[in-house]
């Protein structure tokens, strides 16, 4: 039960990040349908800028991350003001390329910026939180716990306003026809930017938080914007809380095969090598059934099958 448990609590940081990663992308996706393939390195962006106040400039860790909040906001308003509201009526695979350019720019631009891209940020708060159970120790790092704080805030505000704000109607409204919105007299320029900006400053927080575990570098966020492309297909991009949910579940049960491979398999056959050979492939079968619910529920967990009257 112990080791059970600190598997679960070794979740914690990996599902903050993706949690928030994915619900950027959905905002883009249901605002200016197409998937921001850039998001990875916008976040990165974010995290450099975070890392060069902090590391360089010795400013407090709570200042730095809000200054990477605002400038990877500002990069993605202006990637949608700039870019996308002139090309509006590209289709979808053409507004997927054009990401998929800013991805070049950006990897491009970022070492002329930022010469030494080996930055390491620190925690929001240094040491542990042990208790023993079943005679194992568990541990749960105060760094995790505030990064769980954190995110729980940030994406309750982000569906409150959503669900109750003017702005949030706004976005429901687009989300769902962008030109009867604007016939309603919803500004969809606005409720784009704002979407986009607000996607910005989801992925440098997220790539924040993640530098606090791990070396900083222009696709150290792109495995997680990969996951939150999965989330979105596996729980729909029809809805804004079935990706997010399913982002926060697929590193708890990446985990939890570890840990089935690790602390039952092992245990059960006396053989410790394939108990960690079943770990290794955690991934790959987290993506198999993917696979296997993508076939069952074409249109995701949460999702819905839309007819339009012609």
């Amino acid at each position: 039960m112990g080791y059970f448990l600190d598997t679960v609590l070794d979740s914690t940081t990996a599902m903050c990040v993706t949690a928030l990663v994915t619900m950027a992308i959905t905002l883009i996706f249901k605002t200016s349908f197409t998937t921001n393939f850039a998001q990875g390195v916008i976040s990165a962006f974010g995290a450099f800028v975070a890392s060069t106040f902090f590391n360089k400039m010795g400013w407090p860790i709570w200042c730095a991350v809000p200054i990477s909040i605002i400038v990877s906001a500002a990069i993605a308003v202006l990637v949608d003001v700039g870019i996308f509201r002139r090309g509006r009526y590209v289709n979808a695979v053409g507004k997927q390329i054009i990401t998929m350019g800013l991805i070049s720019v950006i990897v491009s631009i970022t070492p002329l910026i930022f010469p030494d891209l080996k930055y390491f940020a620190t925690n929001f708060l240094s040491g542990n939180i042990s208790f023993v159970i079943d005679g194992y120790n568990v541990t749960l790092a105060k760094n995790a716990l505030v990064s769980v704080i954190i995110t729980t805030i940030v994406l309750a505000t982000i569906f409150i306003t959503l669900r109750y704000s003017k702005w949030g109607l706004s976005v429901r409204a687009t989300a769902s026809n962008e030109y009867v919105a604007g016939m309603m007299g919803i500004n969809t320029h606005i409720v784009t930017a704002i979407s986009w900006g607000i996607a910005g400053g989801l992925g440098a927080l997220a790539a924040s938080i993640n530098a606090t575990s791990a070396e900083i570098g222009v696709y150290f966020m792109t495995e997680y914007q990969v996951t939150a492309f999965l989330a979105g297909i596996v729980g729909g991009f029809a809805t804004f809380h079935g990706p997010v949910i399913v982002a926060m579940l697929i590193p708890f049960c990446t985990n939890m095969i570890i840990w089935f491979g690790n602390g039952v398999i092992s245990k059960l056959t006396g053989d410790a090598t394939l108990g960690a050979s079943i770990g290794n492939w955690a991934t790959t079968i987290i993506y198999i059934i993917a696979l296997i619910i993508i076939f069952f529920k074409p249109n995701g967990i949460f999702g819905k099958k839309i007819e339009k009257k012609v």
